[in-house]
């Protein structure tokens, strides 16, 4: 099961088996601190990487001095989930602890201690045999983070902005399917497809006509009605799939991020750098070799960003990528360019798209291809 990965790797975050310290040259095979032929857990930070498998948390990268510093540490539990932000990782558990770590040589795993949510109007049940009890520690289920924003949500739907509850679904059936940050912003998506944006909106990342800053999760109006499966947060941007196979983007599209022109046919004029509505993209036609009766066979399936580049998934396995590439985010094929504004096939590359999975780093990007090991 390989870890293939590509981009900005200056401080030596992964550690490539070709030896290349930037690996910016294509995607190259990484060596993991552990086997990957089980499950592991990966976060990409800009200064550092975070891997879990078990109990065990690997950080590599920046950490105190210089490059390819490596820590290794032991949770209390199994991680389930892992979100690597500037200052700090945060660590969840299978058992719904919440834990935090600061990427640095001495680090230390820190229980993170939440604010109690808003009572509810019900009042507080007295019992015969005493006071009642204390409010149990919060069961998270999500997390992620980034640079000016972290969040957790808990199994009783309360939102948090870390360590503070921002926001409480009030409805029994609301299930969280997914959860992503930008660098300001966060999305939310349930399960039954609704949309819900919250953070800085000021370069149109909410998707809100209206741009500025949302204190709460505001319902996507713009895709109410449209059943969403998939949902990626970049730096100032955001994308989501709906399930007809239609992509929507929207927010800054400074270097393409989008899928839409940076510049007007003449070269001359910019287009629009903010567009503050979800705009369905109009794809290529796939062109790969499976014969497939209609596009749909080749429809967006799942979708991923980092800080101004975007990847997507076809359902034919192959990945489409549009943004910033300077770092070779993309692969070698857009090495030498410094932006592309339009998605465009990563060749030579066919995933699984029922086990492989895609981390994005800020400025990079990493195929884990469980499907096909050895």
């Amino acid at each position: 099961m390989p870890l293939l990965f590509t981009g900005f790797n200056a401080f030596g975050q992964l550690e490539c088996a070709s030896g290349d310290a930037d690996c910016a040259a294509g995607f190259s095979e990484i060596n993991a601190p552990v086997s990957t032929q089980k499950q592991c857990t990966i976060s990409i930070g800009w200064r550092y990487a975070a891997l879990a498998l078990g109990r065990k948390l690997w950080l590599r990268g920046l950490l105190d001095d210089g490059p390819n510093e490596c820590v290794t540490l032991e949770a209390a539990g199994d991680i389930r989930a892992l979100a690597a932000g500037d200052s700090y990782c945060l660590v969840l558990l299978h058992s719904g602890q919440l834990y935090r770590v600061q990427p640095k040589l001495q680090a230390v795993l820190i229980i993170v201690r939440l604010e109690a949510p808003p009572r509810t109007n019900q009042g507080t049940k007295r019992s015969i045999f005493g006071a009642p009890k204390a409010p149990a520690s919060p069961i998270i289920e999500h997390i992620a983070c980034g640079s000016h924003i972290n969040v957790a949500i808990t199994a009783e739907n309360s939102v948090y902005s870390i360590p503070s509850c921002l926001h409480q679904f009030s409805e029994r059936q609301f299930r969280v399917k997914q959860l992503q940050c930008g660098h300001e912003h966060a999305v939310l998506l349930n399960v039954n497809g609704d949309v819900f944006t919250w953070g800085n909106g000021l370069r149109g990342q909410l998707g809100q006509a209206v741009l500025k800053v949302e204190e709460t999760p505001h319902l996507l109006e713009a895709l109410a009605g449209i059943k969403i499966t998939q949902i990626a947060a970049g730096g100032w941007h955001s994308a989501a799939i709906s399930a007809f196979g239609d992509l929507y983007t929207w927010g800054l599209n400074c270097s393409g991020q989008l899928g839409m022109r940076v510049m007007k046919p003449d070269g001359l004029l910019k287009e629009p750098t903010v567009y503050p509505l979800p705009q369905l993209q109009d794809l290529p036609e796939c062109g790969c070799s499976q014969e497939a009766e209609s596009n749909d066979e080749c429809a967006p399936l799942r979708v991923f960003a980092g800080s101004r580049h975007t990847l997507l998934i076809r359902r034919c396995g192959r990945p489409w990528a549009s943004g910033w590439c300077k770092h070779g985010q993309m692969g070698k094929q857009l090495q030498n360019l410094s932006y592309l504004d339009a998605f465009q096939a990563l060749d030579g590359i066919i995933m699984n798209t029922t086990s492989d999975d895609v981390f994005c780093g800020p400025w990079s990007t990493l195929l884990y291809l469980k499907g096909s090991g050895d």
